[in-house]
């Protein structure tokens, strides 16, 4: 008899070590963050920026890819709430402007803390929203009027340019657009005569240039609203034997764009750091999560805001890649509101 009740103690024992043990896995919060792509070399950072922040904070970073379908996005998202039965922190870079509300509308109504990079609607407003924390993005049309600036004194500012645009219903490409066509006001020289969507992609980049080229073969210079299309657009012009005399522009700050600038076939990128971005994105996330931040009583300059992008041209691309490519800056994901420029109107 007291072997059997023995025995039924080391069982319950068990059971209970098991209980308590599933309970503190499942108290663990996980990390989420919802991109386009891992193909693209930018949004790839994004992974090793949020894998370097979930091992500080010794959390699980689950990566969620959408191949450029919204709707593969908000699904993958819902069915990542519903593994961890809402206990979850996530890093958002919509893949269309319009995604953000049924993102939002989703994770509010799961009670999900969660930040945005990048693309929103301008009448769409965080602090409408208890659990969107914040939303952080780079100032478009000065990325957009500093890398037109440089290409156009690139080639004297007399010429024909053609230019590449992103997915057009992503806020962040019209905004770039819109820097561009700024400084083409101010350059009564430059001309723009051709320019079409490549929705991010270096292929379609690359035909969409070699199309255009075809009736535009004596152009100065080649704009594009991100560095994979420029990577693309550079190759068109390789085969065409084009590069170095006509050169290209990026903005995002990923290698192979510095070596085209060191090489002499890129006038200028802005870099912005995605590795930082995923890892402050998550910081902040968890922050609110964890009762650290008190979202309501956050100023509206710390819910929607503009952060910090370096431009870079020859002047100062070997210290740029030395300091980012070559190296990793020493991150701070604890003063989570540092990399401020200004509030975003």
């Amino acid at each position: 008899m007291k072997k059997k009740v023995l025995a039924i103690a080391i069982v319950v024992l068990l059971v209970a070590v098991g209980v308590f043990a599933a309970a503190e896995e499942e108290g663990a919060v996980t990390l989420g963050t919802s991109i386009r792509t891992l193909t693209n070399p930018y949004q790839a950072n994004y992974k090793v920026g949020g894998d370097m922040f979930a091992e500080e904070v010794g959390l699980e970073h689950d990566v969620l890819t959408c191949e450029g379908s919204s709707e593969k996005q908000l699904n993958d998202i819902k069915a990542l709430v519903a593994k961890t039965g809402g206990n979850v922190a996530f890093m958002v870079d919509p893949n269309e402007a319009p995604n953000v509300v049924p993102i939002g509308k989703a994770l509010e109504d799961a009670g999900v803390y969660w930040v945005s990079w990048w693309n929103k609607p301008a009448d769409v407003n965080v602090w409408d929203y208890d659990t969107w924390v914040s939303h952080i993005a780079f100032d478009g049309i000065s990325a957009g009027e500093y890398t037109a600036e440089q290409l156009f004194e690139s080639f004297g500012g007399e010429g024909k340019i053609i230019a590449l645009q992103g997915m057009l219903a992503n806020s962040i490409a019209q905004d770039r657009f819109v820097g561009l066509n700024n400084i083409l006001a101010k350059y009564p020289g430059v001309e723009m005569v051709a320019y079409e969507a490549a929705d991010w992609d270096r292929n379609i980049a690359y035909e969409k240039t070699k199309s255009m080229l075809v009736a535009n073969p004596d152009i100065k210079g080649v704009w594009a609203a991100n560095d994979n299309m420029a990577l693309g657009a550079l190759e068109a012009l390789r085969s065409e034997g084009l590069a170095g005399t006509v050169l290209v522009t990026g903005i995002d700050g990923v290698s192979e764009i510095f070596e085209a600038i060191q090489n002499g076939e890129a006038a200028a990128t802005v870099y912005n750091d995605s590795k930082y971005q995923a890892g402050i994105a998550l910081a902040i996330a968890l922050a609110a999560k964890n009762g650290e931040l008190d979202v309501a009583a956050m100023p509206k300059s710390q819910r929607q805001f503009f952060a910090d992008a370096l431009n870079v041209n020859a002047a100062n691309v070997d210290e740029v890649v030395n300091v980012y490519v070559n190296g990793t800056p020493e991150y701070n994901f604890t003063d989570l509101f540092a990399s401020w420029s200004r509030a975003m109107e």
